[in-house]
């Protein structure tokens, strides 16, 4: 695998370098939704209808204990994929693997997001990959609408007080500093938006502040065409 693929495939991991089982050493490290959207080459709603392990070849020796799922897609937020196509998303199973734990059936949505290298689509167990059912509708709109209009913002997670931000384009991620718990409302109803600022000149960085999603945004808003 490429080292791009590799940065990639496994951003936002923290790698602890331990003897034993690879898989055993990968922990992800907290990414707000939105950067997750950002950062993402793909993000689909689909479902998962099979899996196969990959041999490897003379000419696909990098591909040696991947594993590739097939995925019907049923809505696209970013990429050129299409409801209705099927494609093919990657998972290195020697370390950091997604493992999908559901059945294989095509029941249930998921909301995926996937880097690209090349003609290869690839997630790893630090990727957003979530159950439709279970993404809240304030994160539906960001999928949907928000959280694109701030990728020229950046969420900063912070690790302990004060927060060291760089420039006004930047949001603190603050609500899991107590408890280390990072699903609270910053994740599932905020994104780092960008204001307009008086008198900044063109193509300026823009100044980003908190924003809060609606709940109200409705499964139909969700399946419009163009969102």
């Amino acid at each position: 695998m490429s080292p791009v693929a590799s940065s990639r495939l496994l951003a936002g991991a923290i790698l602890a370098l331990v003897l034993g089982d690879p898989t055993d050493a990968c922990t992800c490290a907290p990414l707000h939704p939105q950067m997750a959207f950002c950062q993402a080459d793909v993000v689909i709603r689909g479902k998962f209808v099979g899996v196969t392990p990959l041999s490897p070849t003379r000419s696909t020796e990098e591909f040696e204990s991947w594993i590739r799922y097939e995925i019907n897609v049923t809505k696209t937020y970013k990429g050129p994929e299409s409801p209705g196509d099927v494609i093919f998303i990657d998972s290195w199973q020697k370390f950091c693997a997604y493992q999908h734990s559901a059945p294989l059936d095509g029941k249930e949505e998921y909301l995926i997001m996937a880097a690209r290298q090349g003609e290869h689509l690839f997630i790893s167990l630090c990727s957003f990959v979530h159950p439709w059912g279970s993404v809240p509708p304030s994160q539906r709109h960001g999928v949907s609408q928000a959280y694109r209009e701030g990728c020229a913002c950046e969420v900063v997670w912070c690790r302990s007080m004060p927060c060291e931000l760089s420039g006004d384009a930047q949001c603190p991620w603050t609500v899991g500093l107590e408890d280390w718990n990072w699903q609270g409302p910053q994740a599932e109803r905020q994104a780092c938006l960008p204001h307009p600022s008086q008198g900044a000149p063109h193509g300026a960085h823009p100044v980003c502040a908190w924003e809060t999603l609606e709940d109200s945004f409705s499964e139909a808003t969700a399946n419009s065409p163009g969102l």
